[in-house]
């Protein structure tokens, strides 16, 4: 006799099993999203060291060439009793040490286009002055292609230039103070040789980072009349830095602060012509001798100090950065 048996439907998950997966595949995301950022920075911060390797090179290549490291910035100056001047004495070009060795960056193009007679501001020189190159940019920032050049009291853009965020080390000290008189291997009409590093190269910092949410950078030079402020002023920044602004050579030129500290990479008291950068922990910084070494942010300052001069004659452990 034919026994009817009733199909049964198959099975489907209850609503506390559908919460339990949904629940373990959040766990999963939420433990490989912090791998995935961390792989994506360590690759960032492995591109700014190269970028500033290749700003090493081309920074020797320069020397190679001339006989000696290129200037900090340019600049026509009023001589007086102290014979350097200071920042008020500025009348002069501007370009920078970044401008300088183009041609060693493969941007000899570039280069020529620039009338370094001229200053920045003048209109034949907006095309080459509004150029960014990726040799200027860490990955790990994200500064807008054009920044702005604010007058004293921030009220107006003098003009723009393009971004960056590499600056020249000029030693310590305020910057305004000496422009002519740096410690370090940057700052006017600067014209330094490798016998001018006492303290040696390995142990004299060149160039290192500056992020854009502490204030802006740039590789094309000092603007008379302009000045940095910090970029939560009017972009969004970060309000934990001190707000007093600096004179412009300061988007080229990066001093070791003494005051509010003394003030070490990323410190919470930084003013606009520091260093920082969005790496966790610390900045990168290109030394004399063409290697890029990570200072820490917890660095002693004396060390930190110590690595900013070229000639202070500073005995440095090379474990104590």
């Amino acid at each position: 006799m034919f026994r009817y048996t009733p199909r049964t439907r198959p099975r489907g998950f209850t609503l506390i099993e559908l919460l339990v997966v949904i629940a373990i595949i959040g766990v999963l995301i939420a433990l490989l999203l912090p791998a995935v950022q961390s792989a994506r920075e360590a690759a960032r911060r492995s591109q700014c060291v190269n970028n500033l390797k290749q700003i090493g090179l081309a920074i020797h290549n320069y020397q190679s060439a001339i006989g000696a490291f290129p200037p900090g910035y340019v600049s026509n100056w009023k001589r007086d009793t102290s014979d350097e001047g200071t920042a008020e004495d500025d009348l002069g070009q501007g370009w920078a040490w970044g401008s300088m060795i183009l041609p060693q960056l493969e941007q000899t193009a570039v280069y020529n286009a620039i009338n370094f007679n001229l200053t920045m501001t003048f209109q034949d020189n907006v095309t080459a002055q509004s150029i960014r190159f990726n040799s200027f940019l860490c990955p790990s920032d994200f500064p807008k292609q054009l920044v702005p050049v604010r007058d004293e009291t921030n009220t107006q853009t003098v003009y723009t230039v393009a971004s960056g965020n590499y600056v020249g080390m000029y030693g310590i000290g305020e910057v305004g103070e000496a422009p002519g008189r740096g410690t370090g291997m940057f700052f006017r009409n600067s014209r330094l040789s490798f016998a001018d590093m006492t303290d040696g190269s390995s142990q004299t910092i060149m160039a290192g980072e500056r992020s854009f949410n502490l204030s802006y950078v740039t590789w094309t030079g000092r603007a008379i009349g302009g000045w940095l402020h910090k970029t939560s002023s009017f972009e969004g920044g970060n309000d934990q830095y001190a707000v007093d602004p600096e004179e412009s050579f300061t988007m080229i030129l990066g001093p070791i602060g003494t005051e509010h500290g003394p003030r070490t990479p990323n410190h919470q008291m930084a003013h606009v012509e520091d260093y920082a950068s969005r790496h966790p922990g610390g900045v990168n910084f290109v030394f004399g001798d063409g290697s890029v070494k990570f200072i820490k942010n917890t660095i002693t300052p004396a060390v930190y100090q110590g690595l900013a001069t070229r000639g202070g004659g500073e005995i440095l452990s090379a474990d104590s950065y």
